[in-house]
This record gives structure tokens, C-alpha cells and sequence, in this order.
């Protein structure tokens, strides 16, 4: 077996490795090479930040790492970790990790950070081994929303650019990898966006994907709230996508959102742990 970083692997053998990998995950999860790519994308995956443990060239285990800056550090995100069933049992993540930090360290990360689900108790424990600890509890939500009332005197408009001045201003907590400034800017072309006016003021804002039918952020200004906008944005998205939906990684300590996704029907039918690893 060699441990070494995913630079040149294909798309292909990682697509294969990582179906194995999680074909009895909680979650069970099948992606096509497209949509592993659009997911790479998402997260900022960089390959030479990424590690592998091959078998006769053949990949066995893996974890994928995004790049980004965020509030001038250096962070990596972990995108998936993943070794294939007839491979477990040998501490193969610990190995990866054993390879990968000094790399990372040595070009100048500060932290690392990842979510897991909170059930995963496993996964857990050999993540706090390699010195990972619990940043905060995220809340993962699905259903079809019950939407009720209409926001008086409240234009909806599709969004061409994102004031994240301004809408940084209107959220309760920092989002999550996935759901960052970073991510819905290289999302752009994908995504679709609409914003709430009052008198040419923006009020609120929806951003979301048409195809995987979730929403990557909403938030209403604090001044603006219980009038009805969030539910407007979200009945603007409903024409558009259909009635079923979901949102993840939701910060289980702002209960205005979590109060309003719990109350027009949606399902927290996931938990998630956000856990970071600090290298300065």
C-alpha cells in the first residue's frame, strides 16, 4: 500500500472509490462522475491537498480537501472521508492523516474543518484521536413546506449580484463550507437567487439550487422579520422548483431559523457535527 496526495488520480477512479465507500454509509449515497465533480467543485477541492491510500494503483481509501481563506486564514475543508468496505479495520484514516498534516502545515493551513453526522460515533472518536473537537451542532432539514399569509408591500426580485455587505449583515450565524460566500459565488451559474425590496431596500434573500432542489442560504435583515418575507421568498422558489425541498447545516444556536424551517413543516431529519482541527 502507498500513501500519497490525489494529484493526477481521475475523476473516474475517485468516482469509483468513493460510491464504494459510502454505499453502506447512514446516508447511503451513489453520485455520478458528473455530480462528484459539481460536488468537488462546490466544496474547492483541491487534489494536491487531497490524500489516497492505493493497492496495486488502485484507490482505496481517500480524503478530499478544499482550499479556501476565510477571515485571513488558511482552511482546509474536509469534503469527504472515505475508505472502501473490504479495507476497514486498519486504520487507514489515521495513516492518511499522519501523511497529510505535516503537508498542510508546511504549506501554511491553519485549520482544518469538517461536519459529521452526529450519530457516527465512530467516525467521531477517530476524528477527536487525530485532534479534531466539536465546533458546534448543525441541523439538516427536508419536507414540503406549508406556507401560509403573503409580505405586505415586499417586491421579490431575482438577485444578478450578491451585496455581502449587506446580507452578511441580515444572517444569525457564519454558514458552513458549503454554504459560503465562496461556494454560492462558484455556484452562481447554477444556483438561482431572488432578494426582498421594501422601497428599493433590500430586506431578505434566498439563494438555492434548481437541481438539487436545497437552499444554500436565506436570511431576512433583523428589522424586517416575522412580516412574512422568508415565506415569500421561499413560495418564489416553490413555483420554480416544487413544493419538497432541503436545507443543511443550519446552526443549531439560532432559533429564529430554526423556529421558522420547524414551523412551516420541515423535517430535521439529520444532526450534524461541525468539528474543527487547529495547526497554528
Amino acid at each position: 500500500m502507498k500513501i500519497k496526495t490525489l494529484s493526477g488520480t481521475s475523476i473516474e477512479q475517485i468516482t469509483r472509490t468513493f460510491n464504494q465507500a459510502f454505499s453502506d454509509y447512514f446516508v447511503p449515497i451513489v453520485l455520478t462522475m458528473e455530480q462528484l465533480q459539481s460536488k468537488m467543485k462546490a466544496d474547492n477541492v483541491n487534489l494536491d491537498y487531497s490524500v489516497g491510500v492505493f493497492d496495486n494503483e488502485e484507490l482505496i481509501a481517500f480524503i478530499l480537501h478544499g482550499t479556501d481563506v476565510v477571515d485571513n486564514k488558511h482552511v482546509v475543508y474536509n469534503g469527504g472521508t472515505g475508505v472502501i468496505p473490504t479495507q476497514r479495520g486498519q486504520g487507514l484514516t489515521k495513516q492518511m492523516y499522519e501523511y497529510i498534516l505535516p503537508v498542510l502545515k508546511d504549506r501554511g493551513i491553519d485549520y482544518l474543518v469538517l461536519e459529521v453526522i452526529s450519530k457516527n460515533i465512530q467516525a467521531i472518536k477517530s476524528y477527536e484521536k487525530t485532534g479534531y473537537t466539536v465546533s458546534r451542532m448543525l441541523k439538516c432539514y427536508k419536507g414540503k413546506a406549508d406556507l401560509n399569509g403573503e409580505a405586505k408591500d415586499i417586491e421579490i426580485k431575482s438577485l444578478s449580484n450578491y451585496d455581502w455587505v449587506s446580507m452578511q449583515s441580515f444572517r444569525d450565524f457564519i454558514p458552513t463550507w458549503q454554504n459560503s460566500m465562496r461556494t454560492a459565488e462558484e455556484m452562481k451559474a447554477t444556483n438561482k437567487s431572488f432578494g426582498a425590496y421594501a422601497d428599493n431596500q433590500l430586506t431578505g434573500y434566498i439563494i438555492y439550487n434548481p437541481n438539487s432542489k436545497r437552499i444554500q442560504q436565506i436570511a431576512v435583515h433583523k428589522d424586517f422579520r416575522r412580516r412574512g418575507i422568508a415565506s415569500a421568498l421561499i413560495s418564489v422558489m416553490v413555483k420554480d422548483i416544487g413544493n419538497e425541498f432541503s436545507i443543511v447545516n443550519i446552526d443549531d444556536r439560532s432559533e429564529p431559523i430554526n423556529s421558522f424551517l420547524r414551523k412551516i413543516g420541515l423535517e430535521n431529519y439529520l444532526d450534524q457535527l461541525e468539528m474543527k482541527l487547529e495547526l497554528k
